[in-house]
């Protein structure tokens, strides 16, 4: 049997390796419970950026949702905004009236325009249920008396005129055609009367593709701003184009240069009350610089000798229910400035849908 001493020594030099052992596996087991957390963490981060990945490439689908027997109806805004025009008008011994008659007479028509009140109504076509119809009315508001201001108006730069004694037999004739239109506005009230005040008819599809394009530009052009969708599925970002040209130009016109931006997209959706909505962005712009050949131009005030243009854009952002097929808000500016119509300058026109 050893001594005693040999004993506690072998004894001493056995528990420092078994500490060291043990101090050891609990840093390995450490490590393992660190980098199990870490991979977790990871995993989790992983999932969040592709969770937020794939929302920003979802295929979204934009389209009308209407039932058969029902109408969807939106009270209708497209209002004048007044603007301080830059616009000026050739004023010499060639022109029948002033600048100043120009824009009192412009500032007329856009009070009549503002006055007149619309509806729209969306209902599903008769023959084909994949396809919506659409018709604008107009409503008559027997307290209105715009066009009396404007008959006064008119009456009053007709004596002006008259004392100034330019282009007499000119103008002469500008005041039969003046005494024939100055009630358009209740004879326009009677036309669309008889139409059963439709002042707007179009067709589109239920994934928003215009179908009417057999009528006029100026209003497929509107149809297009208001009711026109991209017809296919889209991401968020993705951007599309309208079927529209905001602008026209007969043979008189020899373009120079021109620029157009037609895009929109969809900004974001948001969820509101269980509902989706998608809100869309609309940024369209179109410009033409050139000359614009019209002898007659002169006689009523425009100046025939420079460069003439025209640019019209229209910003707007609807906010479209994803899960009911409709506009919740539709708000937009439409701005025209030129100085080739006769009655040329800066103008702006408010457009909302509101259900």
């Amino acid at each position: 049997m050893p001594p005693l001493g040999i004993i506690e020594k072998l004894t001493a030099s056995q528990r420092v390796p078994l500490k060291a052992t043990q101090t050891t596996g609990n840093y390995d087991r450490f490590n393992q419970k660190n980098n199990k957390m870490r991979i977790k963490t990871v995993h989790f981060l992983l999932f969040i950026s592709t969770l937020a990945f794939s929302q920003t490439k979802e295929k979204i689908s934009l389209e009308w949702k209407i039932s058969k027997n029902d109408t969807l109806k939106y009270q209708t805004t497209m209002n004048a905004i007044k603007v301080e025009s830059e616009f000026s008008n050739k004023n010499d011994s060639t022109s029948i009236f002033s600048g100043k008659d120009f824009e009192k007479i412009r500032e007329s028509l856009s009070e009549i325009n503002s006055a007149m009140k619309y509806q729209t109504n969306l209902f599903v076509n008769k023959k084909d249920e994949k396809l919506i119809d659409i018709e604008m009315l107009m409503f008559n508001d027997e307290k209105d008396n715009s066009a009396e201001k404007l008959k006064e108006m008119m009456s009053q730069l007709n004596v002006e005129n008259q004392q100034k004694e330019k282009k007499k037999k000119s103008k002469d004739k500008i005041d039969e055609i003046e005494k024939d239109s100055l009630n358009f506005k209740n004879l326009f009230k009677d036309l669309v009367g008889l139409n059963g005040n439709v002042v707007l008819r179009g067709r589109i599809t239920n994934g928003g593709e215009i179908i009417s394009t057999y009528y006029k530009n100026s209003q497929k052009n509107l149809i297009s701003i208001l009711f026109e969708l991209p017809n296919r599925e889209v991401e968020i970002g993705e951007k599309w184009k309208l079927n529209l040209s905001l602008i026209e130009m007969d043979q008189n016109f020899v373009c120079d240069s021109l620029s157009k931006e037609n895009s929109v997209y969809i900004e974001q959706i948001i969820e509101k009350d269980g509902d989706k909505i998608a809100i869309i962005k609309y940024n369209i712009s179109e410009y033409v610089n050139g000359d614009f050949s019209n002898p007659m131009g002169g006689i009523f005030g425009m100046e025939t000798n420079k460069k003439t243009f025209m640019k019209i854009s229209h910003i707007a952002t609807g906010y479209f229910s994803i899960l009911k097929g409709k506009w919740i808000n539709y708000e937009g500016i439409m701005e025209t400035e030129s100085n080739i119509s006769l009655f040329g300058g800066k103008s702006k026109t408010e457009f909302k849908l509101i259900e």
